[in-house]
């Protein structure tokens, strides 16, 4: 008996054994493939011509992004129920338009005091993406976390878009055809350039080889570092793949490469865009906008300036766009502006968003148009011709009429009572001019909170906010802030009752605050107006028509001087926010600010002037633009911060200095601080009298329940003789100067809430545009000066990086360099320089990523 039972302890401990050998074998295979280590490229094909070495780090494909050049990243954003309270905040947008740092696979950012400062410039989400069960790239619409049918499908590489059924088709008769026919005779864009002598001819061809060596520099470091992936990390080496890891900045640099007649740099580019797979990614859902203006914008335009000489250019171009066709695959065909791309999700019906971006739902057209024409395929046009009707009919019942709110309700679920609208648009319509300043200047938008009247307490908040990176009433442009929200996407039964209920076209918004502006989550649709027109040979009056009305609009609201020193005569664009929870004017704040966002404005006024014949224009484009010069010019660095607030002119025809005025601006509660100095100086007075309870000495007695200790009651003692001082003693020149000082303000700035600079283009476009529509050499000498500054410090040991303050001397690097640092930026300082016949203005039309699309001649 005893050794039966010998023999049966000894199978139970080889059944143990058996088990948890089984279980350490599973576990080590499941933290292998919870890793989600990105692979040396992003698609798993063999690569021709052969990879780079492996990269020194790489991250995870699902990560935070960076930020767009409309203020917004491309991740999925949050629920329209958690958005209801950051809309009442005031939107400091570069946020959104600003970028975030990578979350590094099991490395610490802590060596870089940059990095983390740049990514508390926007809200972190509350767990890791990968915890909150969406791999870091949210749910379809932008609605909370993944439903569960994610379980029973993997979304990485294994996993490939198929061709889904059509959930709302339309009728081959009821596609809106491309129009076609004999282009109008438009009027022409470039100037007439003077024969240069040989000594400009000379200094001109020294500076465009010097701004081509840079490109070389920073494009090098990413074929060396992250080639075939979305980023390179300039500091360090290694790769980012935000967005989708298609490769953005192969992708979007393909034409810039062309232009500088780096032919062999193409060529080896085109052999790894074949490489490309738009059917996988590790993302589970598309951002149409930053998809769109990247890749499809970026093949098409590289197709077009090579002389369609790469017929695979439009090869993927076409696969591409069929699969981002399936976003506008909804009851009203309003696009779903976060396209869930596999099959268990394409095989439901999707609707459009109740919390569009503007800029994203209505930048799409310029890039569905050129392919529509280079494929003959009308479906292409018609996707984003119901667009357009549809914001067509929305401008003139928007509280502002002519200009649309940052956001809208594009789900075609809530009904659009025009009346209503009508009555409410009047109302807010005058609320809003009685707003807008007519004999004193208001240096800022109306403050939520009241500010610190001391400067310690400041001081503290100019700390916070640093440590935020938003200040308290910003309303962060980015989609970086997933929610927890389990909610998941609508689904219609089979007999579309739910359907029929969403067919409406695009709505007003329901927000606690509606915002109007021209800068980031705006920008680009304005900016298509004058370049769809064009592009469609101005076959269609309707973009021209539309852009009138809304520069109207903005000329008349949003345009402004601000109080700078000298005779420079300078134009920036405010915002208008219009708060549903307050009554009068009070509803109305008006945010005087610049935005390097916003900066595109000068040379879309100065085509639009010439395309439509609106002679004034051009003299307000020069103003715009050399508004951001000034604001280069207005740092230590050179380089213009992210987001700045102005004190606006009381008579925009004359405006000259006026000190006083600025200090108040700074210093909204200089009487109450005097006041309160001059009584703390008699206080001082009398107490110097004695301590005599009649009157000379004010005395205070001060009870509590518990007996303090010496040191307690020290300690305490200290505390209130330190605010006491901190409140009183200081002066309103004190506090002023101590302001200017610490925040570093140039003489017009009244706050720098974003100071960073992230390698944004807006500036610089405006600059090359003014040059090629005038002639004017003031440009190139400027825009040269932009291009020093910017090379001295952001240049790295690999390639080019944003840094986090260009008010300081020595500014830290945020070690991100954005794709359209080579697409954007150093294309058109290089086509600055360049003969004005490279990609002339009057043969091309550029997108908003600086991509040039051939002007067909019908």
């Amino acid at each position: 008996m005893f050794r039966a039972r010998r023999y049966r302890v000894l199978l139970v401990f080889a059944a143990v054994f058996l088990l948890a050998l089984v279980h350490f074998a599973r576990s080590r295979d499941g933290s292998t493939l919870g890793l989600g280590l990105p692979a040396d490229s992003p698609n798993s094909q063999p690569q021709n011509p052969p990879p780079p070495p492996p990269p020194p780090s790489a991250e995870e494909d699902n990560q935070p992004a960076p930020a767009s050049p409309h203020g917004f990243s491309p991740e999925s954003p949050e629920s329209p129920e958690s958005k209801d309270s950051e809309s009442l905040k005031s939107d400091s947008d570069s946020d959104s338009k600003t970028s975030t740092t990578e979350i590094a696979s099991g490395e610490s950012e802590s060596s870089n005091d940059a990095s983390d400062e740049h990514s508390n410039s926007l809200p972190n989400p509350s767990q890791s993406k990968e915890e909150d069960g969406v791999a870091g790239f949210g749910s379809a619409h932008g609605q909370g976390k993944q439903s569960e049918d994610d379980d029973s499908e993997s979304n990485g590489p294994d996993r490939h878009w198929k061709k889904p059924v059509t959930h709302f088709p339309i009728a081959p008769e009821e596609l809106i055809k491309l129009p076609t026919g004999q282009s109008q005779d438009l009027p022409k864009l470039q100037a007439d350039f003077k024969d240069e002598s040989s000594a400009d001819k000379m200094r001109r061809l020294d500076r465009l080889s010097k701004i081509k060596k840079e490109f070389e520099h920073a494009w090098s470091g990413y074929k060396a570092s992250a080639f075939g992936h979305d980023e390179v990390k300039p500091l360090r080496g290694g790769y980012r793949d935000p967005f989708m890891g298609w490769g953005a900045t192969l992708v979007d640099t393909l034409d810039t490469l062309w232009i500088m007649g780096l032919k062999e740099e193409f060529s080896i580019a085109v052999d790894q865009v074949k490489m490309i797979d738009f059917t996988t990614s590790r993302r589970k859902d598309i951002p149409l906008f930053e998809t769109t203006i990247r890749y499809l914008g970026g093949l098409l335009g590289a197709y077009d300036v090579s002389g369609h000489k790469y017929d695979v250019l439009l090869e993927k171009a076409i696969q591409l766009a069929d699969i981002l066709i399936g976003a506008f695959d909804t009851p009203n065909h309003m696009p779903t502006l976060f396209y869930r791309w596999a099959p268990t999700y394409t095989s439901k019906p999707q609707k459009g968003d109740v919390d569009a971006v503007l800029a994203e739902i209505g930048s799409l057209s310029v890039e569905f148009t050129r392919l529509a024409q280079l494929t003959k395929e009308d479906k292409y046009y018609d996707a984003i011709a119901r667009v357009t009707t549809e914001l067509e009919k929305l401008q003139g019942q928007t509280i502002l009429p002519g200009l649309w709110p940052t956001k809208l309700d594009a789900s075609g679920c809530r009904e659009f009572k025009s009346e209503r609208v009508d009555d409410y648009t009047k109302e807010y319509a005058n609320e809003i001019e009685r707003a807008i300043p007519s004999d004193l200047p208001t240096p800022v938008e109306k403050a939520a909170k009241a500010m610190p009247t001391d400067m310690e307490s400041y001081k503290k908040l100019l700390d916070r906010r640093e440590a935020d990176g938003l200040h308290d009433d910003a309303e962060p442009a980015n989609y970086d802030g997933l929610t927890s929200d389990s909610s998941t996407p609508p689904q219609y039964d089979a007999s579309g009752s739910s359907a029929n209920e969403c067919k409406g076209g695009l709505n007003n918004p329901q927000p606690q605050i509606q915002k109007f502006g021209m800068g980031a989550l705006a920008d680009s649709t304005y900016e298509y107006l004058p370049k769809e027109y064009m592009l469609l040979g101005g076959l269609n009056e309707q973009y021209q028509s539309m852009y009138k009305r809304a520069m109207d609009t903005a000329r008349e609201h949003l345009v402004f001087r601000p109080m700078i020193k000298g005779d420079r005569d300078v134009r920036f664009l405010s915002t208008a926010k219009v708060s549903n929870r307050k009554s009068g004017s009070d509803r109305i704040a008006m945010a005087y600010e610049g935005t390097h966002l916003s900066c595109f404005a000068g040379g879309m006024f100065a085509m639009g002037a010439k395309i439509f014949g609106i002679e004034k224009d051009m003299d307000l484009a020069a103003k715009l633009t050399d508004g951001c010069v000034w604001a280069y010019e207005s740092t230590k660095t050179g380089i213009m911060p992210e987001h700045f607030l102005l004190l606006p002119c009381q008579n925009s025809e004359k405006c000259e200095w006026n000190e006083s005025e600025y200090w108040l601006a700074l210093d909204p509660y200089a009487e109450e601080r005097n006041a309160r100095t001059n009584e703390l100086k008699t206080q001082k007075k009398e107490q110097k009298g004695g301590n005599s309870i009649h009157g000379k000495r004010s005395w205070h007695v001060i009870t509590s329940s518990t007996e303090k200790t010496d040191e307690e009651s020290e300690a305490q003692k200290h505390e209130t003789d330190s605010v006491t001082r901190s409140v009183s003693d200081t002066s309103h020149q004190e506090y002023v100067m101590n302001r200017i000082q610490t925040e570093h303000l140039p003489p017009g700035m009244v706050s720098i809430p974003f100071r960073k600079y992230i390698l944004r283009p807006e500036a610089i476009e405006s600059v090359f545009i003014m040059y090629r529509l005038t002639g004017e050499n003031y440009w190139r000498e400027k825009g040269w000066k932009m291009f020093e500054a910017i090379s001295k410090y952001t240049r790295t040991e690999f390639a080019n990086s944003g840094i986090n303050d260009v008010t300081v001397d020595n500014p830290n690097m945020l070690d991100e360099m954005e794709s359209f640092w080579l697409a954007e930026t150093l294309k058109y300082f290089y086509l600055l320089f360049s003969d004005p016949s490279i990609v002339s203005l009057d043969e091309y039309v550029l997108n908003t990523e600086a991509h040039p699309l051939k002007r067909p001649e019908y």
